[in-house]
């Protein structure tokens, strides 16, 4: 990251990352070059480098402007709505939306397809995108096995369960273009999925 911005800096680089999220969101175009992501943000190379340094550096920017972004997203789901099996149902329902309707579908594709195998860019995926949602859904989990309402164990594993099949699913049928290849419903498949981690996890309510 170049210096530590001022306020009129960190408003022009947040209007430039704002640009080329919205390049990287596009359904229509391919990955974006170094050169793309200027295109987008409306300013030469030289000037793209100035505000962010290297294209690593736009990406790693791009990740922690999203989980900024993301603040009040992850509050909701973090905080458990009715009893477990709603709850749940909610909780999913909720993460299916940001994928489909917020674009988080492309920011993860995006991150996944720059950070894998990358040394800085990899961790910082996981640090702004991938933990902060599992992090949450790890704290409603938590919520529902201090009411007696989910057994006990490892709410960390049970919020990988939870998220990994919806993060699939949606990354499949989506940024992957899996629904040209093997269509799938993904409100029935997000629905038998929510019964079936209910099943596995709830406990009998008197």
């Amino acid at each position: 990251m170049v210096g530590t911005p001022n306020r009129a800096t960190a408003k022009r680089r947040a209007e430039l990352l704002d640009r080329i999220r919205a390049r990287l969101q596009d359904r229509g175009a391919g990955p974006a070059s170094w050169r793309d992501m200027a295109a987008a943000a409306g300013v030469s190379l030289s000037s793209l480098t100035h505000h962010f340094g290297r294209r690593d550096d736009v990406i790693r920017a791009l990740m922690e402007d999203e989980k900024s972004q993301g603040a009040e997203p992850l509050a909701v789901m973090a905080r458990p709505t009715g009893d477990f099996a709603t709850s749940m149902r909610d909780a999913v329902g909720h993460l299916a939306g940001g994928l489909v309707h917020a674009g988080l579908d492309r920011m993860i594709a995006s991150g996944l397809a720059e950070g894998l195998g990358h040394p800085t860019v990899g961790p910082a995926f996981v640090a702004n995108l991938l933990e902060p949602m599992i992090e949450a859904a790890e704290a409603r989990l938590e919520a529902h096995v201090a009411r007696g309402e989910m057994r006990g164990g490892d709410t960390r594993l049970a919020a990988i369960q939870l998220i990994s099949p919806v993060l699939i699913a949606v990354l499949h049928q989506r940024p992957l273009g899996g629904a040209a290849v093997r269509p799938l419903q993904l409100d029935a498949f997000a629905s038998d999925h929510v019964d079936s981690f209910v099943r596995s996890w709830g406990l009998p309510q008197s």
